[in-house]
């Protein structure tokens, strides 16, 4: 007997399961973002550091300095 819909194809498969989400692209994504963080944080640290270094050493003359 022939189907009125599809002529003399079979019948259509049933929906196959839904494919399971791989988790690759969202580690991937986690490990680049923590990477990121890490190289801001430690070049902001050098900058702080750096800060610090920089400023000039300005020793006292004898008038302002007293002994005792």
């Amino acid at each position: 007997m022939r189907s009125r819909y599809n002529g003399d194809m079979p019948p259509p498969t049933p929906p196959l399961e839904p494919q399971k989400e791989s988790f690759g692209a969202s580690i991937g994504i986690a490990i680049i973002l923590i990477l990121m963080v890490a190289g801001a944080i430690y070049f902001w640290d050098n900058r702080q550091n750096q800060k610090i270094d920089a400023v000039p050493y300005i020793p006292g003359d004898a008038s302002t300095t007293t002994f005792q």
